[in-house]
């Protein structure tokens, strides 16, 4: 892999990462689930009404959190990404918060995010550094404290999954293609009949998609895909998900090639997991 595909690979990890860090908090998570994306005892985490510098200190502060909300959305438009030294990675993530707390009363909080990141920490509970790490965090809030409701909450979720999921579906997908990982892709593709059309290859099995997708990656000295401006919409049995992304690759007997499109998603809950379905594209 060359220093973009590198970069960009790293990049969808990434924002793959903090999309579920904050899906947990609305799927209902404890800090034994949070523990292997912490380091072993420092930290910094900075709210509102308090500064948390221990593991030991944010365990006791997020298990008070968790009893006091009954349910919560995060919505996330986008997160941007700043490498700020080897290994290390700044991310800030304006979001919208939406919650019902034990007392009954449904608030709006608007918050700037910045979370640091380690990509190879290695913990007691992850020796190999297998897990991104955040080191600190730390959220602003934008505004006052605003009424919301039920409806914003159940807007984005379906079931055991939520458009948080699904945007971090994305660059899951795209951080696994830059390192031609077929065998992890097909666990994310549905087994039943797919409608894949990419570029006039059209496809309806996961052994299809498989074979195409090795033959890219055969005729690609590198690729690199960043996927942006990610909008998800809940269907009955998952989500229509659509953004804009970037290709960069270098193609045999082609040579360098810059291509944007327009891509377009069917997800769907197979056995309690997202599941790719539908895939087309349109080339801009």
């Amino acid at each position: 892999m060359n220093k973009v595909q590198l970069a960009t690979q790293q990049e969808n990890r990434i924002k793959a990462f903090v999309y579920e860090w904050y899906s947990r908090f609305d799927k209902g998570t404890d800090m034994e689930t949070l523990k292997p994306f912490l380091p072993d005892e420092v930290v910094e985490f900075v709210y509102p009404q308090e500064t948390l510098t221990s593991v030991s200190e944010l365990v006791k502060y997020a298990t008070k959190t968790f009893d006091f909300i009954k349910s919560s959305a995060h919505y996330i438009d986008e997160i941007f990404v700043f490498e700020i030294g080897e290994n290390k990675y700044e991310v800030i993530c304006p979001h919208s918060y939406h919650a019902l707390q034990q007392s009954g009363e449904y608030i709006n909080m608007d918050f700037i995010g910045r979370m640091r990141l380690d990509t190879a920490l290695k913990t007691a509970l992850d020796p190999e550094a297998k897990n991104i790490k955040v080191t600190a965090y730390k959220v602003a809030l934008q505004g006052q404290v605003k009424p919301s409701s039920q409806d914003k909450i159940d807007a984005i979720n379906l079931s055991t999954h939520s458009e948080t999921d699904a945007k971090a579906f994305v660059h899951n997908w795209f951080a696994h293609i830059d390192v031609g990982n077929a065998e992890t892709l097909m666990t994310m593709t549905s087994d039943s009949e797919l409608n894949i059309n990419i570029l006039g290859n059209q496809m309806t099995s996961k052994n299809e998609l498989k074979s195409f997708l090795l033959l890219q990656k055969d005729s690609q000295t590198y690729s690199s895909h960043k996927p942006q401006n990610i909008i998800a919409s809940k269907t009955n049995d998952g989500f229509i998900v659509k953004f804009v992304l970037h290709f960069e690759g270098e193609i045999n007997e082609m040579g360098l090639m810059h291509l944007s499109n327009i891509t377009t998603w069917k997800l769907i809950d197979e056995n309690n997991q997202l599941k790719l379905k539908e895939y087309t594209l349109e080339i801009l």
